[in-house]
């Protein structure tokens, strides 16, 4: 990846905004000097600058804001000029004081602080090399993280395909799974965000029957021991595929831990109780409910009061029972 390839001072603009013709020259004359394209200046009027340039700000690379540091004016005046421009800004000033309140700038959001020096005419030259620099760099990485979190949402929809091709089940057995995961985790307390990724991690629940046959997995009958061993990898099946992308590490244990047990037994690890982790046990929970409540090649769903029972039953032994009442509490009201 190239992180930011050299850029021709002859094509950029810079702006100066400055009330001191003195300094705005002096700073034009710097970076015309250095090879700048083309330099504009104007008094340090942010509403100057918009009538002046409007949607044309952006052909700037950078501006330079000279700010006057016991002047509540002109901090407003770089406070509106950062709402209505988005490049780099740099505040300049005779007044070494501005050192001191360099972190207050940066606040606000300019870039950079540069003390004026008469002395010094490359002074401004360099700062605004340096500061264009880290900005090309700012935008190449975040345009490659958004080309990144692209790739993955794209991997994932794939990934998503290739299951329901093999399984037309899974496509409404996980939209179901989801929401009901996501209503019994809303009603445990988790936040938004924790139930943004339960909610992936049941879209995922059932990723490990890529690797199971689709003779099995749509067998009309019930499955012997030997195909029931097979059903049972995956779990460990989804680990291993999924394992790859760290965007999913922390839904991995709820993936992987989903048929376990309350009381032990479960599978691939015969955890129980609280070593189930909270996402697992809820999502295990919402698969069963939605398989019973639906039709299968080798059964009809449940009526209602049948499945109310067999969660009462399974209540403490295959799930957890506070998870199980909250989702009774859910069915009568959704009744």
């Amino acid at each position: 990846m190239v992180i930011a390839e050299e850029v021709d001072r002859a094509t950029l603009a810079i702006a100066i905004l400055d009330d001191h013709p003195a300094w705005r020259e002096f700073q034009a004359q710097s970076l015309k000097r250095a090879g700048f394209g083309r330099i504009e200046t104007m008094p340090a009027n942010p509403s100057l600058f918009v009538r002046r340039f409007g949607e044309k700000s952006r052909e700037f690379a950078s501006l330079v804001f000279g700010l006057r540091v016991d002047s509540e004016v002109s901090w407003e005046n770089l406070r509106v000029l950062r709402g209505c421009y988005s490049g780099p800004i740099i505040v300049a000033s005779p007044q070494r004081e501005v050192l001191s309140v360099a972190d207050k700038i940066r606040e606000i959001g300019a870039e950079d602080v540069l003390v004026l020096d008469e002395t010094d005419p490359e002074a401004i030259e360099l700062k605004i090399e340096t500061v264009l620099m880290t900005h090309r760099i700012g935008k190449v990485l975040e345009e490659n993280d958004l080309r990144t979190q692209r790739l993955f949402v794209n991997i994932l929809t794939v990934m998503v395909k290739i299951l329901e091709s093999k399984d037309p089940y899974t496509k409404l057995h996980s939209h179901q799974v989801v929401k009901w995961s996501r209503m019994i985790g809303r009603r445990r307390g988790l936040s938004d965000e924790a139930l943004t990724r339960l909610g992936l991690a049941a879209v995922f629940h059932d990723f490990g029957k890529v690797g199971v046959p689709e003779d099995i997995l749509n067998k009309p009958s019930g499955l012997s021991n030997d195909e029931f061993a097979l059903m049972k990898q995956h779990p460990a099946i989804a680990k291993n595929i999924l394992g790859s992308l760290d965007q999913l590490a922390d839904i991995l244990p709820a993936i992987h831990h989903h048929h376990e047990r309350w009381a032990g037994g479960g599978y691939p690890e015969g955890l129980k109780g609280e070593q189930i982790p909270l996402w697992a046990r809820i999502i295990g929970l919402a698969d069963a409910y939605d398989t019973m409540s639906s039709r299968r090649t080798y059964k009809e769903p449940f009526p209602k009061e049948r499945i109310i029972d067999e969660l009462i039953k399974a209540s403490g032994k295959q799930f957890d029972p506070e998870l199980v009442a909250i989702l009774l509490e859910l069915i009568e009201e959704q009744r």
